[in-house]
C-alpha cells in the first residue's frame, strides 16, 4: 500500500512544481515538490529510487511542457491520441534525468546523512540538468533557478548563472529533509543562513556599466499563424509592419520579431531596400527576422535569420559586417529534422513548415543597430546561456531576442519563454529585448526589472527608453564551466567515499568473522 502511494505520489509531486514556474511563480511549490521526491527515494535501493525519480520527473514535465501538444495538434497534422502520445515520448525521455540522479544518490550516497544532502545530491542534480541541456543539442527548458525569479537567490544569477540558483534550490531542499529524517538543525540552519544571506548581500552589486540612452521601438504584428505563409497575404503583412514602423521612426531602433517577413530574403530584396532607405532618411535603423535562402554546391540552404536595415553603407557600397545573424541552436522537429530520411515519410508532423534549416556558426559577430553591439537569440535560443556567454563581449549593449510563440496559442508555454529570457537579464546585467509575433513581446532592463510589455494577441507598438550596459559578469566571463567542474569534483569524491567506506565495512566484517 505504501509502495502504491509513493508511485501515485511521485508525478503529483513532480506535477506541483510547475506552479513554481511563470505564470503562477509560486516558488515554493518547487520546495515541496523537490522535498518529497527525497523523501520517495529514501532508504530505496538505487534501482527502485531510480523509478521513482522517473515517475516523479514524467510529472514535472507532462505538467510543464504539455502546451507543446498545441503546435502538434494545430500545424502537425496529427490525431489528439498520437499528439499526446509524442509529447508523453519527450517527457518520459526528459525524465531520464531525475530518474538517473536518484539513482546515483542513491547507489553512491548510502552510508552518510550528510554527505547524500549537502554533497551528492546538490553536485549530481547540477550534473544530470547539465546533461539534459546538452545531450542530442540539448533541451534546458524549465531548469529550476528560474522558479526563483522573484526571490533573492536571483542575485546569483550574475555569478553563477541559473545554475548556481538551481544548486542553492537544492541545498535549502536537501537541508530541509536533513532536519525532518535526522532531527539535527545546526548544519541545515548554517548553510540556509549562509545561501539567504550571502544571496541578500549580493543584492544590488554593479558589474556592468550603463551606456547612452536608446530609444526603442517593438512592433507586435499579431499575425495568424494560419495566414502567414500565404502568398496572398504577403503584401498586407509587409504594409502593416511597414505602417506602425512609420509612425515611430523618432526611435533609434524599430525591431521586428523572427520570420516577421513572410518571405524568402531574395524574393523581398525590393521591399528591403526600400525600407533600408526609408530608415536611412530618418536616422533610424530597424532589425528584423526573415528566411534566407542560399544556393551552395547544388544545395539548397534555409536561414532563420534576423537582420538589420537602414545602416549607412560604407563607401564601397556594402554593408557592414555584421548586419545578420544566423540562428545556430536549431528546435528539433520544428526546425530540422533528425534521421531526416527514415522520419520525413512517417507523417505530416515532420513536414512542418521550415523544418529544413541549416545552423548558423556558433560564435557571431554582435549585430550593430544605431552605434550598440547587440548579441542575438532566436526563439529558443535564448535557454542556452552558455551559447550567449561566448558572444556576449565586453562591449555588448542589449540582449536581442526574438520569436514566434503563436505555435502555442494561449498556453503557458509563452509565459516561460518570457521567464527564461528575464533571467538572461540578470545572469549578464544587460537589458534583454523580446520581439514576438503574437506576444509576449517586453524588454527588462539591466537589474531584470520590466520595463514594459504588449501582451498576447495585440497588434501593438511597445516603446521604451533602454539604457544598454557594458562590461562582464563572473558568469559571462567563466560560463557555468567552474561550476561543473566543482560538481564533477564533488561526485568523484562521493564515489570514494563510498567505495573506502564499502571497503572499511568489508574489512570489518572479515575481522568479526575471523
Amino acid at each position: 500500500m505504501k509502495s502504491l502511494i509513493h508511485k501515485i505520489g511521485a508525478p503529483l509531486a513532480g506535477a506541483l512544481s510547475v506552479f513554481a514556474f511563470a505564470p503562477f511563480d509560486y516558488s515554493i511549490s518547487l520546495y515541496v515538490s523537490l522535498f518529497f521526491l527525497l523523501f520517495i527515494i529514501d532508504n530505496k535501493s538505487a534501482k527502485h529510487a531510480a523509478g521513482y525519480g522517473f515517475l516523479w520527473g514524467l510529472g514535472f514535465f507532462v505538467a510543464g511542457l504539455h502546451w507543446i501538444s498545441v503546435s502538434i495538434l494545430d500545424f502537425g497534422g496529427l490525431p489528439v491520441p498520437v499528439a499526446w502520445l509524442l509529447v508523453l515520448l519527450l517527457c518520459a525521455y526528459l525524465a531520464i534525468y531525475p530518474a538517473l540522479c536518484a539513482y546515483l544518490v542513491n547507489r553512491f550516497s548510502t552510508h552518510s546523512a550528510s554527505v547524500r544532502y549537502f554533497i551528492a545530491f546538490p553536485a549530481i542534480w547540477l550534473i544530470t540538468d547539465w546533461l539534459r541541456g546538452w545531450v542530442m543539442t540539448g533541451f534546458p527548458w524549465l531548469e529550476i533557478g528560474y522558479s526563483q525569479m522573484n526571490t533573492p537567490l536571483v542575485n546569483y544569477a550574475p555569478i553563477l548563472g541559473v545554475e548556481g540558483i538551481t544548486v542553492a534550490v537544492c541545498f535549502i531542499t536537501a537541508s530541509l529533509y536533513y532536519v525532518y529524517r535526522e532531527r539535527k538543525f545546526i548544519m541545515p540552519a548554517a548553510v540556509i543562513s549562509l545561501i539567504v544571506l550571502s544571496a541578500m548581500a549580493l543584492q544590488g552589486r554593479q558589474w556592468t556599466t550603463p551606456e547612452a540612452v536608446k530609444s526603442i521601438a517593438l512592433v507586435q504584428g499579431n499575425t495568424d499563424q494560419d495566414e502567414k505563409w500565404l502568398p496572398e497575404k504577403r503584401a498586407d503583412i509587409l504594409n502593416e509592419y511597414l505602417k506602425l514602423s512609420l509612425e515611430n521612426t523618432d526611435a533609434d531602433i524599430i525591431i521586428w520579431p523572427e520570420s516577421a517577413i513572410p518571405a524568402l530574403e531574395f524574393q523581398v530584396k525590393s521591399y528591403l531596400d526600400y525600407v533600408s532607405e526609408l530608415m536611412r532618411e530618418t536616422n533610424t535603423t530597424l532589425i528584423t527576422g526573415i528566411i534566407n535562402y542560399q544556393r551552395v554546391d547544388n544545395i539548397d540552404e534555409y536561414y532563420n535569420a534576423v537582420i538589420v536595415l537602414g545602416q549607412p553603407e560604407q563607401h564601397d557600397g556594402h554593408s557592414p559586417v555584421n548586419d545578420r545573424y544566423y540562428k545556430n541552436k536549431l528546435l528539433p522537429i520544428g526546425e530540422f529534422v533528425p534521421f531526416e530520411d527514415l522520419l520525413r515519410p512517417i507523417a505530416p508532423l515532420f513536414n512542418l513548415p521550415m523544418s529544413s534549416f541549416q545552423r548558423g556558426g556558433e560564435e557571431q559577430l554582435n549585430l550593430l543597430a544605431s552605434n550598440v553591439h547587440i548579441a542575438t537569440a532566436i526563439c529558443y535560443e535564448i535557454a542556452f546561456n552558455q551559447t550567449l556567454v561566448h558572444t556576449v563581449t565586453p562591449d555588448t549593449g542589449f540582449i536581442l531576442t526574438v520569436s514566434n510563440d503563436a505555435w502555442f496559442g494561449t498556453s503557458i508555454g509563452p509565459a516561460q519563454h518570457l521567464e527564461i529570457a528575464r533571467m538572461r537579464a540578470f545572469e549578464f546585467q544587460r537589458p534583454v529585448i523580446r520581439s514576438t509575433n503574437t506576444g509576449i513581446t517586453a524588454i527588462y532592463d539591466a537589474q531584470g526589472q520590466e520595463v514594459g510589455r504588449i501582451a498576447q494577441f495585440e497588434k501593438a507598438v511597445l516603446r521604451a527608453q533602454v539604457t544598454p550596459y557594458q562590461g562582464m559578469t563572473p558568469f559571462n566571463r567563466y560560463g557555468n564551466t567552474p561550476l561543473l567542474i566543482l560538481a564533477f569534483m564533488l561526485f568523484a569524491g562521493v564515489i570514494s567515499h563510498h567505495l573506502l567506506t564499502k571497503k572499511s565495512k568489508t574489512k570489518n566484517q572479515l575481522n568479526v568473522s575471523l
